[in-house]
């Protein structure tokens, strides 16, 4: 059976419909990722594996989803540059559909960033403008990326990144899990939580949506003090599009990070998955929710495994000398 061969794009588009076609073809390469089912500790957790898509994470979508809203808006042209703030999986993802699309991608990027996510980032053509801490330089970086004539997609409040997941990821899982118990999912810019959770509510109604913060994070309602870092989840704020569409959360539960690698070494343990610290700090929350009775035996519970371990070498370090000692 002969393989049907599409011609490939040549040049950059010129216009704005140019764009959205390439666009579509991107979306023909995203989602549709597989979902893992495996019984441990009296449930049945099922990972929706996001490390499927093509710059390896579930951010293909929400990038996707944010610029075919700024194209459509005419808030982008041909050639025009977008920014974005992050120092991991959606600079990746916003290097990699920008640069496809003929943008400009540049991207505040934290200096502590390992150099693996770097040279990821620059290899998909993005541009890298080094910050401090995403959190505490948002305000500036807002700024610059103004000064420099480009588009911040703003991810923490970008409606479009709810959608990306409402639309298709949530979808997606109703197929094929059917019911959903429990839908438990760490918090980075709130967009997973508030689109599948949504969904799932809609669809099914008595899905229990909770939230997965590191240990002393504000999303727990905590205060200034002393917060744990996850990579991967927000810790010292709660994102725009939490406060305005949080609603659909039922509990949030905290986790701290030995907890979350922890997790990471027993879903690797049980299934043979190799996930990154978030949703090993999914994992510690389900274990958490079914001993303290609120997700019952039997369950099924899911979460988004957004991306896998091999994006994080310090998780790697930790877990190789935990094997040698």
């Amino acid at each position: 059976m002969w393989l049907k061969t599409r011609p490939g794009f040549t040049g950059r588009p010129s216009s704005r419909e140019e764009m959205l076609r390439r666009i579509a073809h991107l979306f023909s390469l995203v989602g549709n990722t597989r979902l893992r089912c495996a019984r441990i500790g009296g449930v049945e957790i099922c990972l929706k594996l996001e490390y499927g898509n093509p710059s390896g994470s579930h951010k293909d979508r929400i990038a996707l989803y944010m610029l075919m809203g700024a194209i459509r808006e005419g808030r982008l042209s041909p050639g025009g540059c977008v920014a974005e703030i992050s120092s991991g999986n959606t600079a990746a993802a916003v290097a990699w559909a920008a640069s496809f699309l003929g943008l400009r991608p540049l991207l505040f990027v934290e200096k502590r960033a390992s150099s693996i996510k770097k040279n990821l980032i620059l290899s998909l053509g993005g541009e890298i403008v080094e910050i401090g801490d995403e959190g505490l330089t948002r305000d500036w970086a807002r700024e610059e990326a103004e000064k420099r004539g480009c588009l911040l997609l703003d991810q923490m409040n970008n409606d479009y990144n709810m959608l990306a997941h409402y639309e298709t990821t949530g979808v997606e899982v109703l197929r094929q899990a059917g019911s959903v118990d429990a839908f438990v999912m760490g918090v980075g810019t709130g967009g997973t939580i508030t689109g599948v959770g949504r969904r799932l509510k809609e669809v099914l109604g008595n899905t229990l949506v909770a939230a997965v913060t590191p240990r002393g994070s504000p999303l727990a309602g905590r205060g200034s003090g002393s917060v744990e870092e996850i990579e991967g989840l927000v810790s010292r704020s709660v994102p725009g599009l939490v406060r305005k569409h949080g609603s659909v959360i039922d509990r949030v539960v905290e986790v701290a990070a030995e907890e979350a690698l922890e997790g990471v070494r027993a879903v690797l343990a049980a299934t043979g998955i190799p996930v990154g610290p978030s949703t090993g700090a999914a994992y510690a929350a389900i274990a958490r929710l079914v001993e303290a009775g609120v997700v019952e035996p039997g369950s099924r519970v899911v979460t988004v495994a957004a991306d896998s371990l091999a994006r994080y070498p310090q998780a790697m370090e930790r877990l190789a000398a935990s094997r040698r000692a």
